[in-house]
């Protein structure tokens, strides 16, 4: 069955706008990370892994720190530094929550965690749980996201400027299933 859905799609496409269009529709107990980016679009200086209530309410207070950066790269640098040290403690936090969720949210998952071994675990182990999962999927090739995508409790929905309102729809109706399933146990 599956109880695990990713987008992907192009950088700038709505992928997260959806996530957050869905959350704010139906206001779930959330669980989870986001990520919060440092600099302009297609020139980014610094990532940042945040707690995913961020996505319902962006006025609350950002804890912006070495500790939760996982990628930067120095002025007129364009190589990035990765500390996935930030993944390992922060990120698996993040997706330990305290209270019972509806929902994990994961936006996004891409290449700076390949070798961020516990945090792949916790993501693994949560996409085996029974909480519906809800995030964003880099589009791209690498052994951590194929093996995400290879999962048979994993959908995805490849997001494009033509049909992210159609894919809304789509994505909002399996998750609204997928939480009402969840709660009637």
């Amino acid at each position: 069955m599956i109880n695990n859905i990713f987008l992907t799609g192009r950088i700038g496409v709505g992928k997260t706008t959806i996530i957050k269009k869905i959350l704010k529709k139906l206001k779930p107990k959330i669980g989870g990370f986001t990520v919060y980016k440092e600099g302009e679009i297609f020139n980014w200086n610094a990532f940042y892994l945040i707690e995913s209530s961020y996505l319902i309410d962006e006025k609350i207070v950002l804890n912006l720190s070495e500790e939760n950066r996982f990628a930067y790269r120095k002025e007129n640098y364009f190589k990035w530094l990765v500390n996935t040290k930030a993944f390992d403690e922060v990120g698996v936090r993040l997706l330990s929550p305290s209270n019972f969720v509806d929902i994990i949210i994961m936006d996004e998952l891409g290449r700076f965690e390949l070798n961020a071994y516990e945090f792949q675990k916790k993501v693994y182990s949560l996409l085996d749980s029974k909480i519906p999962v809800l995030g964003v999927i880099k589009d791209e090739s690498n052994e951590f996201l194929d093996k995400i995508r290879n999962r048979t409790d994993v959908e995805i929905f490849k997001i494009t400027e033509e049909n992210r309102e159609s894919q809304y729809e789509d994505v909002y109706n399996l998750v609204k299933n997928l939480i009402s399933y969840q709660k009637s146990f």
